[in-house]
């Protein structure tokens, strides 16, 4: 059965403590780090790569499971330099995923840049990505990549997921992000099945040209939450649902302790429907119609 957890870009107020004990306390089953108390840059957080054994002995007692260590960094750059200083960085993030027994480190797909061309950039990401795969696998960790900036589709995710050739490299799906093109659930998440190792949840409302006009809370906008959720249970997807409310950058955003127990109230309630038995039988109202 899928889990739940949820962004600490939501709280970006809450220590790891509050986080911990808010989710517990809500429903939640884990929690991804996007930033804590301030500081982005998660290896140098003291309170989690001061302490991890006291870390993973804390999120045990509460019951609840450190999912994802989220990284600013993308691999799209063409400076070799500036490109082995984001893999530092990574690894970096990888070694503490490691200490902290944490599966997944999430990265961004990046974008074009300025006079490149963007199947050479896709190209270039994938392998990069494929030289951290074999540290992360032997760290036990998972990359994870997200579709955003310039990479929007399933499309791009599945040529970057398919160059890097390694376990070790899974992807995250945003569909709110992949909204911007107008790409749906129903396209999206059948064609990545094989490939998804976590999934993002937020839900906005867009114009006609794809632009995001407002964030809402989960089933009032236009990202088919309850659908994407449905997907997943017929493909058997047993990973984690990620709620997202970008409160770090979006201030005016209500406080989390305002969407956390709602969102998670959702969830659950979306996870535990019970679906229709469909057969071929004759008479059956429920049954498929072949054409």
């Amino acid at each position: 059965m899928m889990k739940i957890g949820f962004s600490s870009s939501t709280c970006p107020g809450w220590d790891l403590e509050k986080i911990v004990v808010s989710a517990a306390s809500y429903g939640f089953d884990g929690v991804e780090l996007r930033g804590l108390a301030g500081e982005l840059h998660l290896p140098i957080a003291p309170q989690i790569s001061s302490d991890p054994a006291g870390v993973r002995d804390f999120l045990n007692k509460n019951n609840v499971e450190l999912v994802c260590l989220g990284t600013s960094e993308s691999l799209d750059t063409r400076d070799r330099a500036q490109l082995a200083r984001r893999k530092e960085a990574i690894v970096e993030y990888i070694e503490l995923a490691n200490e902290l027994g944490c599966p997944f480190v999430r990265l961004f797909a990046g974008e074009v840049q300025p006079r490149d061309h963007r199947r050479a950039a896709l190209s270039r990401i994938g392998e990069a990505l494929g030289t951290l795969s074999g540290i992360a696998g032997r760290h036990g960790v998972t990359l994870l990549v997200e579709n955003g900036g310039d990479f929007l589709s399933s499309d791009d995710l599945w040529f970057l997921i398919d160059h890097a050739q390694h376990p070790a490299v899974q992807c995250c799906w945003n569909q709110c992000n992949a909204m911007c093109l107008g790409e749906r659930a129903t396209k999206s998440l059948p064609r990545l099945a094989a490939t998804l190792g976590m999934v993002h949840l937020c839900d906005a409302d867009f114009d006609e040209s794809g632009v995001m006009l407002d964030h809402k809370p989960l089933g009032e906008g236009q990202t088919e939450v309850a659908r994407q959720v449905e997907l997943l249970r017929g493909l058997a997807f047993h990973g984690y649902l990620i709620f997202e409310w970008p409160k770090m950058w979006v201030d005016d955003l209500p406080a989390p302790d305002a969407v956390l127990p709602e969102a998670a109230s959702y969830l659950q309630e979306r996870i535990g429907e019970k679906q229709d038995v469909l057969t071929a039988y004759k008479g059956d109202k429920r049954a498929p119609l072949y054409r």
